[in-house]
């Protein structure tokens, strides 16, 4: 089993890379994907883990804001900057960047779930068993 595939929680950027090589595609395309998955269909993108928060300082340096693509998923918790960025991407074409999008994050199952719900195969750098199981 490769160790990634254990893995609970990716960065934006390092899904990207992974997805990236793996598809032999461009990484733009897949960041334009991935912030489209965001915006628009659902993706749970993360800067800050609600489970791992505390009230007094967890949330410091920059604005966050609660976001929800579709109304029946509950709200992500996302840097401001980070969340214009997606929205600037998605909307007017703005090319995505690492330096906006370096510290977010996505679960795994949020990541599955999104993947499942848009028809979207399982990519073998996260789920190299479910994947040859499906």
């Amino acid at each position: 089993m490769n160790p990634g595939h254990l893995v609970e929680t990716y960065k934006f950027w390092d899904i990207v890379t992974q997805w990236a090589r793996e598809s032999v595609q461009a990484e733009d395309v897949i960041a334009r994907a991935l912030a489209r998955g965001v915006i628009i269909d659902g993706l749970r993108l993360q800067s800050a883990d609600p489970r791992w928060m505390k009230a007094d300082r967890s949330l410091t340096g920059s604005p966050f804001v609660g976001y929800a693509a579709l109304p029946d998923l509950p709200p992500v918790v996302l840097r401001i900057d980070a969340l214009e960025h997606l929205l600037a991407v998605v909307r007017q074409g703005a090319a995505p960047s690492r330096d906006a999008l370096a510290d977010e994050f996505v679960h795994r199952d949020d990541f599955a779930k999104w993947l499942q719900a848009t028809g979207q195969p399982l990519p073998g750098f996260w789920f190299g068993a479910e994947r040859q199981a499906a």
